[in-house]
């Protein structure tokens, strides 16, 4: 047998001595690591600022349309109830003329013709955005919407194509003043018996 050389190059004993390769400073992948996290971070970071950004402004626009349709849909549904009321008190005690009922018939239909298009301020804003991006501020639709736009093709039946919604605050007050004067008209029939 002959003696067998050993090159402590080659030897796999002195593999424990050597630096480590991995995880090192100096280390590829630590680097590439690296760059990936905070990539990872900056994006996560991004994305919740313009989630953040959409939500303070979604929480603005609500609570500046809540401010301004609550009072006014508040008013229709008095102006409603207290019609309905009147109706009811009417039906359990007729008037001996027919007229008052008929009156406040007419009344709750034209109430029940007032749409929140015609009371409710535009948004202008929302208008604008459509105008700009048509597609992207479409409206979902639902079941209410749908039964809206229903409604609003049957009203346009008969009128012409050009005639819009007229906006008029005063419709309410005029509704308003209608019903307060068939109060008093049935407070002093009530008071006569």
């Amino acid at each position: 047998m002959s003696p067998v050389a050993l090159n402590p190059n080659t030897s796999e004993d002195g593999d424990w001595l050597e630096a480590p390769l991995q995880g090192g400073a100096s280390d590829p992948l630590v680097n590439q690591e690296y760059v990936r996290l905070a990539t990872k971070y900056t994006d996560a970071g991004y994305r919740e600022g313009i989630t953040d950004g959409k939500l303070s402004t979604l929480q603005q626009g609500f609570d500046e349309s809540f401010a301004q349709s609550v009072p006014l849909s508040r008013t229709i549904g008095c102006i409603r109830g207290r019609a309905a009321a009147l109706l009811a008190f009417l039906t359990l005690y007729p008037p001996s003329s027919a007229s008052v009922e008929d009156e406040l018939r007419d009344l709750i239909s034209d109430m029940s013709a007032v749409r929140r298009d015609q009371v409710l301020p535009e948004d202008e804003e929302r208008v604008q955005h459509e105008r700009e991006d048509h597609l992207a501020f479409e409206l979902d639709t639902n079941h209410y919407r749908e039964m809206e736009n229903l409604d609003k093709a049957l009203d346009t039946l008969g009128k012409e194509a050009d005639e819009e919604v007229k906006k008029d605050l005063k419709v309410l007050e005029e509704l308003q003043k209608r019903l307060q004067d068939l109060e008093g008209r049935i407070r002093g029939w009530s008071s006569d018996d």
